[in-house]
């Protein structure tokens, strides 16, 4: 009897002890993914929002994907599409096309240098009597052959070419001196010349508004010649013509313009 009660208790403390508890089992992990931000999100209802970085964002208007069934969002650089797939993908498409370096800006233009002219009034004493004096100048000899067939005068001299530069399109200029002596026995005199306006037309006209000449000689008074004129640079132009002390002798005018240097 004790023989059996014995085995039993050793049975149970086998049973008791000879095993080792289990522990709860638990359900592997799956491995994590990579945290990084999908180029492509599919949405619900067919919908996928791409996202686009854009080189130059400040170039790029998106205002061009406006009533085509998306919504767009822009920041900076970072351009947001969302919508059916086939109008995101046509939509990056548009803005890859327009991500483009803006167009270099062109330097401003340097204006160019106005021009001046130079304007010569000659001063030329017709005599009826072929009075001596200086002869003129070798680009005159055109139009004083001119006048010697239009005028009875047999002699032509330079009494003075007076100098006036002037500046297009301005309010032009004034310029006064004194004379040479003139033949026979006249000695010096003034000149006032004043030129109210110069227009230019291209480099074909020129326009010489309120041209006045005062020449005054010691003993025959005052000769006034007042005019407008139009002229081409190179043209020679005859613009008046005043007895002086009511001589036969005469004071003529000629008028040339050229481009100053």
């Amino acid at each position: 009897m004790k023989t059996r009660i014995v085995v039993l208790m050793l049975s149970g403390w086998l049973c008791l002890f000879g095993q080792q508890p289990r522990q709860a089992s638990q359900p592997p992990q799956a491995p994590q993914a990579a945290q990084a931000a999908p180029e492509l999100v599919a949405l619900p209802g067919n919908s996928v929002t791409k996202v686009v970085t854009l080189k130059y964002g400040n170039n790029v208007s998106t205002s061009i994907l406006d009533g085509i069934g998306l919504v767009v969002k822009k920041s900076g650089n970072i351009v947001a599409v969302t919508g059916p797939p086939d109008r995101v993908e046509t939509a990056e498409a548009i803005l890859k096309q327009l991500d483009v370096p803006p167009a270099p800006v062109p330097p401003m233009p340097v204006p160019a240098p106005r021009k001046s002219f130079q304007l010569t009034a000659y001063l030329i004493i017709a005599s009826r009597a072929g009075a001596p004096g200086a002869s003129v100048p070798a680009e005159l000899d055109s139009t004083v052959k001119q006048m010697t067939s239009a005028l009875s005068y047999k002699s032509f001299n330079l009494l003075d070419a007076i100098d006036l530069r002037l500046v297009p399109n301005s309010n032009g200029g004034q310029l006064k001196g004194v004379l040479p002596d003139m033949p026979p026995g006249i000695h010096g005199g003034f000149y006032d010349l004043d030129v109210g306006s110069i227009n230019v037309w291209g480099d074909e006209l020129v326009r010489i508004g309120k041209f006045k000449l005062d020449v005054t000689i010691p003993g025959t008074g005052a000769t006034t010649l007042a005019t407008d004129v139009d002229m081409k640079p190179g043209q020679k132009i005859v613009v008046g013509k005043a007895n002086i002390d009511g001589s036969a002798d005469a004071l003529i005018v000629i008028l040339t313009i050229k481009v100053a240097d």
